[in-house]
């Protein structure tokens, strides 16, 4: 993205002198530092958006009322989703990280930090989950994974 500015016309410097060749010069070096900045400033905060824009899609997706029979039924489980890990976090002393509304609300942590402890608890209760469903299996039916 270039960003152009146009003064030119307001400036009143004298094109027969050469000094609005030299100011072009001029422009022309901080239009180059402002695009180094924008891009620098891009890749350094980039990260932090990729991640509060996680946070407003999984955070509190169904924050508003929806219509449709299906969106109901997710809000019951983000719910569900949600009370499990307050619990969870609570029965095991912080262990298990909160879920990430309430993570938000820390204001030492920063987005990242609060999408990353929120993928750590989802790993590990995948991993009990999909362990809990391999013994029943294993218990039930006989089979080995």
């Amino acid at each position: 993205m270039d960003v152009v500015c146009l003064d030119r016309a307001l400036s009143g410097l004298d094109p027969e002198t050469g000094e609005e060749e030299k100011a072009e010069v001029a422009d022309n070096n901080s239009n180059t530092s402002l695009g180094s900045n924008l891009e620098r400033y891009q890749k350094r905060h980039a990260p932090e958006i990729a991640a509060l824009i996680r946070l407003a899609r999984f955070g509190a997706p169904y924050q508003y009322n929806q219509p449709h029979r299906a969106d109901r039924v997710l809000k019951k489980l983000w719910t569900a989703n949600v009370a499990l890990r307050l619990v969870l976090s609570k029965l095991t002393f912080g262990l298990i990280q909160p879920p990430c509304i309430i993570l938000s609300q820390n204001g030492d942590l920063t987005f990242r930090q609060v999408m990353s402890r929120a993928d750590r608890t989802t790993v590990l209760l995948k991993t009990v989950l999909l362990s809990l469903l391999a013994l029943w299996t294993k218990k039930f039916f006989g089979l080995t994974l």
